[in-house]
């Protein structure tokens, strides 16, 4: 049986200790093993450390209760500290801490028995019957239609902006990963984007489609050498988005442009609205979905770790998912 649990918020008297000192040598260990396990994932040590400060939280809660070796935890228990966090103050602002907070802590603990498990340290993962739901406390996100994405590529200036668009939406990168594209990522040849540092410092391997191939390939091969004249070109940075000075493309350039092209399809629908090049992002994972793309491809797609995560990107009606459901019938 599979439980599943929605964090609460009130106050009580609780709160995170000032200064948390762990005195289990085990969970002394575990807690470097854990950050160290993280780390070699590919994860960065800052985003590491953080999460090992909730993991920390999690053994100094076990002390309080006696419970001195991490093999005694039970669900029970875990289920009791998912309470606790979800109801304690934040320690720096007034209120408790937020849903996502809430729910990365327990992402920790999750996979601190995860790593005992695979290494066959633990024999049952007491977490394995639990599900902590990824907050939807965000703002709904915008989702440009197919036709709006047409009229994107139908107001581009040049195969530079065609460029852009086909990276961001055609291939779901996400601006950061945009910019960090090194010439060697592209194999046109293959047809493949490479991301050799996405989020988590994952590395993965994105299909292009024809069209996103044939717009990759006019920029390089028919555009880009005309900005390497510019003053902040540097050869040795091996860049394969540039700006008009020759430098590397950067966020806030992508975005101008973007807003640029949003002006030029003459549609105020469009205009009015906040769009980002993230929303490039979140339109092609719908966009898939739609297709019937099953969802764990769509999550490699992206790039995420959790289904959660890419079922957050999309937005799918429910006469969209009927259709699906029928197709698959057939």
């Amino acid at each position: 049986m599979l439980l599943v649990f929605t964090v609460r918020k009130s106050m009580d008297t609780m709160s995170r200790p000032k200064s948390i000192v762990i005195l289990t040598p085990e969970y002394q260990q575990l807690s470097d093993r854990s950050y160290q396990y993280r780390v070699k994932c590919g994860y960065k040590p800052e985003s590491s450390r953080t999460k090992q400060l909730g993991l920390e939280e999690f053994f100094y809660w076990l002390e309080q209760r006696a419970i001195a070796k991490i093999a005694d935890v039970k669900t029970h228990d875990i289920q009791s500290f998912y309470t606790y966090i979800s109801d304690r103050p934040n320690k720096k602002n007034q209120g408790s801490l937020s849903a996502k907070t809430t729910f990365n802590i327990m992402k920790t603990v999750s996979d601190c028995f995860s790593m005992l498990q695979e290494q066959g340290e633990i024999q049952i993962n007491p977490v394995t019957v639990l599900k902590f739901p990824y907050p939807r406390d965000y703002a709904e996100r915008e989702i440009l239609t197919l036709e709006e994405i047409n009229q994107l590529y139908d107001a581009c200036s040049n195969v530079w902006e065609r460029a852009i668009l086909s990276l961001a939406y055609g291939c779901g990168l996400r601006v950061g990963e945009v910019e960090n594209l090194k010439i060697e990522d592209i194999r046109l040849r293959e047809k493949i984007v490479i991301v050799t540092s996405g989020k988590g410092n994952k590395r993965r391997a994105i299909p292009m489609s024809p069209g996103v191939a044939r717009d990759l390939s006019d920029y390089y091969f028919n555009h880009r050498d005309t900005m390497t004249t510019g003053k902040d070109y540097n050869e040795k940075d091996r860049a394969f988005m540039l700006n008009n000075r020759g430098g590397r493309l950067r966020e806030h350039t992508c975005n101008k442009y973007l807003r640029r092209m949003i002006a030029q399809t003459q549609n105020e629908s469009l205009q009015g609205r906040d769009i980002g090049m993230h929303c490039l992002r979140h339109s092609i994972a719908t966009h898939l979905i739609e297709q019937g793309i099953p969802l764990d491809q769509v999550r490699q797609f992206l790039g995420h770790s959790q289904l959660e995560t890419t079922q957050g990107y999309t937005r799918i009606s429910k006469e969209q998912i009927k259709k699906m459901i029928e197709g698959h019938d057939d």
